[in-house]
């Protein structure tokens, strides 16, 4: 348990590490031992636990994943697409800084893997209503692809352009997007 701790605690000072810097160094230009001075991490520790700075933001990206599906599944009712969103936009709003620096290193597929995977785990009949009730299953895997694809896309311009949007007007906005698509215009 407390060598659990140990590592949890690295990996936390070496991403924070890695986020200072970013904000003003290009990822490319940072080097294991600059990122280990400004951690405060030796490089045999930093090597124990990744290869190159870059590594760090697979898992940053992972560690917001597992929040913002943690956050979902505490406070949103099954099948509550509108919730969902709301919960995702407001979780990316106040990350925003960090999905900024993640959109810039182009994690484009895995946050669409992602959303996808949680609409085929939430929304499993989602293609079945509207227009589409009998959809066969590869018609859905790319149907979920493009909602899972303009979520993000949306999300990205979003967080990264200066857009003058809450994170509720963002969700409504993706709502109405989903039901305008199924044909239920709500």
């Amino acid at each position: 348990m407390k060598e659990d701790q140990r590592i949890a605690l690295t990996k936390r000072l070496l991403q924070e590490g890695l986020l200072r810097l970013l904000r003003k160094t290009d990822l490319n230009n940072i080097s294991v031992t600059q990122l280990c001075t400004e951690s405060g991490i030796n490089r045999a520790t930093f090597y124990r636990h990744y290869a190159q700075p870059r590594d760090i933001l697979n898992d940053l990206k992972c560690d917001i994943f597992q929040e913002v599906a943690a956050l979902a599944e505490k406070n949103v009712p099954q099948g509550d697409t509108k919730k969902w969103l709301e919960s995702t936009c407001c979780y990316f709003f106040e990350h925003s800084d960090v999905l900024k620096i993640l959109f810039r290193y182009r994690t484009d597929d895995e946050f669409v893997i992602f959303l996808n995977e949680r609409f085929n785990e939430l929304y499993p009949d989602l293609m079945r209503k509207g227009y589409f009730p009998n959809v066969d299953s590869d018609t859905m895997r790319l149907s979920a692809f493009y909602y899972a694809g303009g979520i993000y896309y949306i999300l990205r311009q979003w967080l990264t352009e200066p857009i003058n949007k809450t994170p509720q007007e963002v969700a409504v906005l993706m709502h109405h997007f989903l039901n305008a698509t199924e044909g239920n215009q709500t």
